[in-house]
């Protein structure tokens, strides 16, 4: 249930994007539309119990985190507490086995991180970790930086005509394999799935023509690759996409919609 309405809120995001104002009426009936497109009846009482089970697994998720990070929470308060006396009498080997109690807790919190704000499928950043580090309170920019959107428009053919599995694999690979590049070049950059098909990079670099060449270089190569899933389906990642520099202050949400464009227009 949850992916089939991640997959149409997704889908209703992207068709209404472009709209300066977006009206409760007109994002239910989007919503709707693209819910009957995979034959969801939001309407239906078995869609309300499953939403209901949605919403209680989704608050004990919640509340699980929350416990965890209470604990890790009480955890450092107790060894803050315990480095202090160890630390007034010369304590070493105390000190030491304290220090490796606190590698412990950053990993704690790593993966609590993690949870909230990776994506499931693809381990990038999602859409919360976007919202909540890159962007201000006004949904712009926080710093200069150049962003690439890379649109897999196959997603939905090779997910229909093959399956879901297959289509999210080819995610997979070509999320690992830019980035796996990129980190090789030694570049800085961020990550995100932002939409089902729709991956955005944000390079914290000032050097457009340099990420345009580096970033041609890496999809090329990508572009060559022939991938066979084990039922022996021949699939070759294609894809379109767009880069631009933004400004400090500058409207995320402007940003991308002209992206959407471009890749739109180059199809």
């Amino acid at each position: 249930m949850k992916a089939k309405l991640k997959e149409i809120t997704d889908s209703t995001i992207n068709e209404l994007l472009s709209n300066e104002i977006i009206l409760p009426s007109c994002y239910f009936q989007c919503f709707d539309k693209n819910a009957k497109n995979i034959d969801l009846d939001i309407g239906s009482e078995n869609f309300e119990k499953e939403l209901n089970k949605l919403i209680f697994k989704e608050y004990n998720e919640i509340n699980s985190y929350i416990n965890d990070a209470v604990k890790t929470i009480d955890s450092a308060a107790s060894i803050t507490k315990e480095a202090e006396k160890a630390i007034e009498s010369n304590d070493s080997s105390l000190l030491k086995s304290l220090y490796n109690q606190i590698l412990n807790l950053k990993k704690e919190l790593e993966s609590i991180t993690d949870n909230v704000y990776k994506d499931y499928l693809t381990k990038t950043y999602n859409k919360k970790w976007l919202y909540q580090n890159y962007l201000n309170e006004k949904l712009g920019f926080k710093e200069d930086a150049i962003v690439t959107l890379i649109d897999v428009r196959d997603y939905e053919y090779i997910s229909k005509t093959y399956n879901k599995l297959i289509a999210d694999n080819l995610l997979m690979y070509i999320s690992s394999f830019i980035s796996t590049r990129l980190e090789e070049e030694d570049l800085k950059f961020k990550f995100v799935r932002y939409l089902t098909n729709k991956f955005i990079i944000v390079f914290e670099e000032n050097d457009i023509n340099q990420i345009n060449t580096m970033l041609n270089l890496v999809f090329n190569m990508l572009f060559e690759t022939i991938l066979k899933s084990n039922s022996g389906i021949m699939i070759k990642p294609t894809f379109e996409y767009a880069i631009k520099e933004v400004k400090k202050e500058q409207t995320f949400h402007n940003v991308l919609e002209k992206l959407m464009k471009e890749t739109t227009s180059e199809n």
